[in-house]
Formats: structure tokens, sequence, C-alpha cells
């Protein structure tokens, strides 16, 4: 991760701290996106970084997530279609307008702070028991 070429704005840190305080840690930081991710729930969402200079807080979600129990997360937008762009390195790609696969996600915008700690929360309860007990091949119980 480079902080040095793509350093974080204030409003990004305090996401970021937000992000923290639920238990995600900022696992890969570029241009247009920072990844977050949960250890013990394996979720990962990415923040859109272009939406963050105006203090727009723009959540890329795994476009396989259930996203029915988010629309009743108070400050939360879900938007029914997807949205495509590379670098969100752990969703899956499919094609799109060009002629080589790229990643895409479903897109949440929160309203704020809280909601996006809203947001988080949800995503890892909503989590099932199999990824949260999810072991990699060949590792010891």
């Amino acid at each position: 991760m480079d902080l040095a070429r793509h350093p974080l704005t204030d409003f990004e840190q305090s996401l970021v701290d937000v992000a923290d305080d639920r238990g995600f840690t900022l696992t890969h930081l570029v241009k247009y996106y920072c990844e977050l991710s949960h250890p013990d729930s394996h979720i990962t969402c990415y923040l859109d970084r272009q939406r963050t200079p105006h203090n727009t807080i723009a959540v890329m979600i795994h476009p396989e997530t259930d996203v029915t129990p988010l629309h009743a997360v108070h400050g939360l937008t879900v938007q029914s279609d997807l949205r495509h762009g590379s670098n969100m390195r752990r969703f899956p790609k499919r094609l799109h307008t060009g002629t080589e696969p790229i990643t895409y996600a479903r897109l949440i915008q929160c309203a704020g702070l809280s909601a996006f700690g809203r947001l988080l929360n949800a995503l890892v309860t909503a989590s099932t028991p199999r990824s949260r007990n999810f072991q990699p091949e060949g590792a010891n119980p």
C-alpha cells in the first residue's frame, strides 16, 4: 500500500477510522479506491475516492450481496444498477463495454459517517456463518 503515492484526505481518513472501529482494515489503496476488509467475516468493500472530494460517501460492495436488508438501514441509498471499474481486485469480472472483463460492484451511498458505520455493521451482521468460519483450503482448523 503506497500512502505516499496516494495519500488519504482528512475525510477519507475519517472513513477509514470509522471502518477500523468496526473491525475493517485498509488493505489496498489505489488512486480511485480504498479497499477495506473485515478479516473475521471475509467482507470486502471499496470506498470510491473519486466522490470523496465532494464529501460523498460512495461504497462499492460485492455484486452478489443481498441488498434487501440494506434498504431498511437509515441513511443508505442502494443503487439498483451495477457499477464497473478496475482495481476492485476481490470482486468478480464480466464484460461490459470493452473487449476485456472488468470488475463490477453494487454502489451504496451513505448520507454521513454514522450511515457508513451502519452499512459496515449490516454487512458484517449479514455475512453467513459459513463465511465467518471460512478456512482456506489446506488450513488447520
